[in-house]
């Protein structure tokens, strides 16, 4: 007879039963009960558990374990979060060369992303690797089975450009230093990063101050000219006194500013800890923003204040490996949103334009779309109507030049985004397929060859070669797989050949 199971200290100690006493009564007092299903079919009982977020299976059908979260909410199986860089990956699987992509697949059983990870596919540039879900969880040490992949890519193709970055951090920062690399460096790749335990913003206002630890200003005094950062970024204040923070905020902006730093980015303080004033110290740093016009601040408070996010938090300051990844998140995502903003960015953006200009000898559906708006544009008689055939030839070239001249444009037949602009057509649209003749396909031929490590003829007509490998390409970053260069295809496809 099953005992159940026991724990003792010692090979003598009395040992301590770890069962349940309802565990027993239930079985004693069903003992001899024949239970029938609706079907006249003895019923049967079966015992599983939680493998991360989901009972086991078998008999029954697996179902989501609602408790597996309510039972552990800081460690749970069900809701977690992980990041690992590029290099983390090609370092267990050297035969795939540069990873490309990671994919996922499911069994099927329902839940999120349709149940758990039955196999994992490392696509790279010299090959694929292909292993169990829990091969792949065993391996990076994840919670649990049940996971999707979702890549973490550099800058848009077209995000304006940054300078190099000075991160200076405490513990919190000191714990993310790898999800950072994972997260924040492969569009922010020039970042010199200052992060360790108590640190503080000014030496005599640090908790710790008897350790010894450089303070923010003695790190940015320390600077060299060569050293100096277009963007700091400063997640300090745990180890600050609210009381003074609004004169050592005021000592680190002008240290900075001193030295030419473009943007100031403070991280505010979780106010879950109580035994500090840490609302206060967050009140200065919003003040920090509306008084420094270069000073901006992340709202790490209110991103990080659900309830259900008690599971990222150890000691309502430090973090989980879940609130690890998700702060690094955090503030990659805020960093790309001032990049858009412009808050961050160094120069203009560089923009490889899709299709466009086109000119004598381009071919396809983008060029249609030119001749018809000449057309109409210039109300021509159907006998001087240009043929609608996709070759922009001579005659498309007269009505570009005619368009020119009309507008004043420098006159050179060349339908640039001021000749589509006076058309009303928008090139976002356009796209690159197969039959179509422009630079633009050498360019994507060209990353084509980059990426795909193959040997591409850059002619800049799209056949059925460079067909397959936009697909090919789509295939291995998790796009749908037309064949067809949209405006995705083209992002993702250049930011790709940029990281080579």
């Amino acid at each position: 007879m099953y005992g159940g199971a026991m724990l003792r200290e010692s090979i003598n100690a009395t040992p301590l039963s770890l069962e349940h006493p309802y565990t027993d009564q239930a079985i004693a007092e069903t003992a001899g009960v024949v239970v029938m299903t609706p079907k006249s079919l003895p019923s049967r009982t079966e015992f599983t558990s939680s493998n991360g977020g989901r009972t086991a299976g078998g008999t029954f059908p697996a179902q989501v374990d609602p408790g597996d979260l309510a039972s552990d909410p800081v460690n749970s199986l069900l809701v977690w979060t992980r990041v690992f860089s590029a290099a983390t990956i090609q370092a267990r699987y050297p035969s795939i060369g540069t990873l490309v992509s990671v994919v996922t697949n499911h069994d099927g059983l329902g839940g999120d992303w349709n149940g758990y990870a039955t196999s994992v596919n490392i696509n790279g540039t010299a090959g694929t690797v292909t292993v169990s879900g829990w091969t792949f969880k065993t391996t990076f040490d994840i919670p649990a089975p049940w996971f999707e992949t979702t890549p973490i890519v550099g800058p848009a193709f077209d995000a304006a450009p940054v300078g190099s970055f000075l991160f200076i951090g405490d513990s919190v920062g000191e714990s993310i230093r790898a999800e950072f690399n994972a997260s924040v460096l492969p569009a922010y790749p020039s970042v010199n990063y200052q992060a360790l335990a108590n640190r503080c913003m000014v030496g005599p206002s640090c908790v710790a101050a008897a350790i010894g630890q450089p303070d923010a200003t003695s790190i940015i005094n320390s600077l060299t000219p060569e050293q100096y950062p277009n963007i700091a970024i400063i997640q300090l204040g745990y180890n600050d006194d609210p009381n003074t923070l609004q004169s050592d905020v005021d000592q680190v902006v002008n240290a900075l500013n001193a030295r030419g730093v473009q943007r100031v980015v403070f991280i505010n303080l979780s106010t879950r800890r109580s035994s500090r004033d840490y609302a206060l110290s967050n009140a200065v740093l919003a003040n920090a923003a509306i008084s420094y016009p270069n000073v901006s601040v992340l709202d790490w408070n209110a991103a990080s204040s659900d309830p259900s996010q008690n599971r990222w938090f150890r000691d309502d300051v430090h973090l989980t490996n879940t609130g690890r990844a998700q702060f690094a998140l955090f503030i990659r995502n805020q960093l790309d949103a001032l990049r858009a903003n412009g808050a961050i960015a160094s120069g203009t953006a560089t923009i490889v334009p899709l299709a466009v200009p086109m000119a004598r000898g381009d071919r396809g559906d983008n060029v249609k779309v030119l001749q018809r708006q000449l057309n109409t544009y210039f109300n021509l008689p159907k006998k001087k109507r240009m043929k609608i055939d996709g070759v922009f030839g001579p005659g498309t070239v007269k009505w570009v030049r005619q368009l020119e001249t009309n507008n004043g444009f420098p006159v050179d037949g060349i339908a640039d985004e001021a000749v589509l602009s006076v058309l009303s057509i928008d090139p976002a649209k356009f796209t690159l397929k197969r039959g179509m003749r422009h630079a633009t396909v050498a360019t994507a031929q060209t990353a084509l060859a980059r990426v795909l490590k193959v040997k591409v003829k850059a002619d800049g007509v799209f056949g059925p070669s460079t067909q397959r490998l936009v697909r090919r390409f789509q295939k291995s970053v998790g796009i749908k797989q037309t064949g067809v260069i949209n405006r995705v295809t083209w992002s993702a496809l250049l930011s790709a050949s940029a990281q080579q």
